[in-house]
């Protein structure tokens, strides 16, 4: 199976489908007044849905086929209905979506060149396999958790109130729920979305002539310093030391604030922090492109307890010749070669187009 088709193998959707009649879901409190929508095996988008509880979210899942599940952010007198304008909006959560693809050096690890996957550097002109690096992983969540912080400091926002969500394949997702901004337009809105990337900016705001103050996190009474200035004054004290007072201290300064902007920015997708009628993804489903969980996270590990499948072993037979490292564990196979796997392993290999599963198994 090609890595770019939206069916999913035979074997691999029994798994998840057999996953799901026994899987834990996350979801909103008041869930009943959510839009439910799903993507099938075979690809086609399901909208315009509601359900009644969690168990009732899962019988849908597999009479539906379904694989990706999702919820709306927004809830809705009566969400089932089959248009926006007729769903009657009530409010909705603040959703912040992280990318790491968009980052520097993030493009796919590993490609196809001939019979064989081999990293992306290799000198040879092949068909990208959607593996993200690992680093560029670590990176994106960085970026979430300084996210969080952000939100806490510069808007008042409990971190009881921000979940933050592994996509389950290349990013992450803060959502902000039972906020005051629940009922905010799409107005104030960008205007958070703004404020994060910083793309409002002025860098006039600044003075680097030497007798100037460089900015610092806290005022002389302690609070906080507000807004931008505040935040490029943290990561300037993490730079610099509390001991440097004045710019004139400082070697080539505008190249050290540049620095410090660019570490304070967040790099997030700002059309769906606008949107008021987004979809997200539901913690405990499955997402289609990895075969891993969409998962509540507050720290990140690169292992099995990412897969729906650690409690699963598959017999899979190689599609081609790799090395590679997979959930944190080195996997070789010869193109042809039937093996062994732990279900976490085999199901994110299928999901890649790597292997097919012959078979699988539950304990």
């Amino acid at each position: 199976m090609s890595t770019s088709s939206r069916r999913v193998s035979n074997k691999l959707f029994l798994m998840i489908w057999d996953y799901y009649s026994h899987a834990v879901l996350d979801v909103p409190e008041d869930l009943p007044q959510r839009e439910v929508a799903l993507q099938t095996y075979d690809g086609k988008m399901i909208r315009h849905m509601s359900v009644a509880d969690e168990e009732e979210l899962k019988e849908l899942v597999i009479k539906k086929k379904g694989i990706d599940l999702y919820v709306s952010t927004s809830s809705y007198q009566d969400p089932s209905a089959p248009s926006m304008d007729s769903k009657g909006w009530l409010r909705a959560d603040i959703q912040f979506d992280i990318d790491v693809d968009h980052l520097p050096g993030c493009g796919p690890a590993y490609k196809v060149c001939g019979e064989s996957v081999v990293p992306s550097s290799e000198d040879c002109a092949g068909r990208p396999v959607n593996v993200v690096p690992l680093p560029c992983l670590r990176a994106g969540f960085e970026q979430a958790k300084k996210l969080i912080d952000i939100i806490k400091r510069y808007f008042g926002i409990s971190k009881d109130s921000a979940e933050l969500h592994f996509s389950g394949n290349r990013g992450f997702h803060v959502v902000l729920r039972g906020t005051p901004f629940d009922e905010a337009d799409q107005t104030l809105r960008r205007e958070i979305a703004d404020f994060v990337v910083g793309d409002l900016l002025k860098r006039e705001i600044f003075c680097l002539e030497p007798d100037c103050l460089v900015p610092r996190p806290r005022l002389d009474d302690g609070t906080p310093t507000p807004g931008w200035i505040g935040r490029v004054g943290e990561v300037l004290w993490r730079m610099l030391g509390n001991g440097v007072r004045k710019w004139g201290e400082v070697d080539d300064p505008e190249r050290v604030l540049e620095a410090a902007i660019a570490a304070a920015r967040v790099e997030v997708d700002k059309q769906v922090t606008v949107d008021t009628s987004r979809l997200l993804r539901v913690p405990g489903s499955v997402h289609r492109k990895s075969a891993l969980l969409v998962k509540k996270v507050s720290e990140f590990k690169w292992d099995e307890g990412l897969s729906p499948f650690k409690d699963y072993i598959t017999f899979v037979k190689s599609l081609y010749s790799f090395d590679m490292d997979v959930l944190g564990k080195k996997v070789s196979l010869r193109k042809g070669e039937k093996a062994e796997l732990s279900g976490a392993q085999g199901a994110f290999l299928a999901s890649k187009g790597l292997v097919e599963i012959l078979r699988f198994d539950r304990h």
